[in-house]
């Protein structure tokens, strides 16, 4: 605590009186207040407010990534459809999914021409696994040895990974979105083209060099 007039410590209290004690203040010996330091309230309130405020953005942070999957779901389908093999092909070819028919007869495979239990319960018709690394469709895990399906974000169900699991999807569509995201990721088509034509096509080993040097070039 601290006196009023001059703001320091040096004081005597007599009978609930506070006698200033400091001989280089212009109350010395005279009566004073006092007041209470409210410095380490100040910080506790602080961090406090700094805990809450971090607290709610870290939220904000896992809302957005709980949105991202429909930001990409967004992205890839513009209208919700039943589910049907002809449905399933304009959708192939509107996002222009590589090996459209092979894809098609995977999906018959995989969802036994679409009556299969994984794909009525979590809308995933060629058996896709969680992705914990690329970009995905998927909003959430299904655990077949329990039957659940739990949702949230890729840092919320990483715990999940060592277990035995398959992508969960809003629709059929995601699905089908997110088997063209897992292509964009591992199957690059320009570079097994070129990969073909420097093995079987070229006779010059620099071929495939001259070819990405002159694409470079072209608008």
């Amino acid at each position: 605590m601290k006196t009023q007039c001059c703001h320091s410590n040096h004081y005597h209290a007599v009978d609930k009186i506070q006698i200033c004690m400091n001989k280089d203040c212009e109350q010395y010996l005279g009566i004073t207040k006092i007041y209470k330091e409210f410095t380490k309230a100040r910080h506790t309130l602080t961090i406090c407010v700094f805990i809450i405020t971090f607290l709610f953005t870290f939220d904000d942070f896992s809302v957005a990534n709980k949105r991202y999957a429909s930001d990409l779901q967004s992205k890839f389908i513009s209208e919700q459809l039943p589910i049907s093999i002809e449905n399933i092909e304009q959708e192939l070819r509107k996002l222009d999914v590589v090996c459209e028919k092979e894809v098609l007869a995977q999906i018959k495979i995989e969802s036994g021409h679409l009556s299969s239990y994984l794909l009525k319960r979590t809308n995933n018709m060629l058996g896709m696994r969680y992705p914990f690394k690329r970009p995905s469709t998927a909003i959430g895990i299904y655990l077949p040895e329990s039957d659940t399906i739990i949702k949230g974000t890729k840092e919320e169900l990483r715990k999940y990974a060592g277990a035995n699991n398959y992508a969960a999807y809003e629709s059929w569509q995601s699905a089908v979105a997110d088997y063209k995201l897992w292509q964009d990721s591992n199957f690059k088509v320009k570079e097994k083209y070129l990969e073909f034509l420097g093995r079987v096509y070229a006779e010059d080993t620099l071929y495939v060099s001259k070819i990405k040097h002159i694409t470079k070039r072209i608008n």
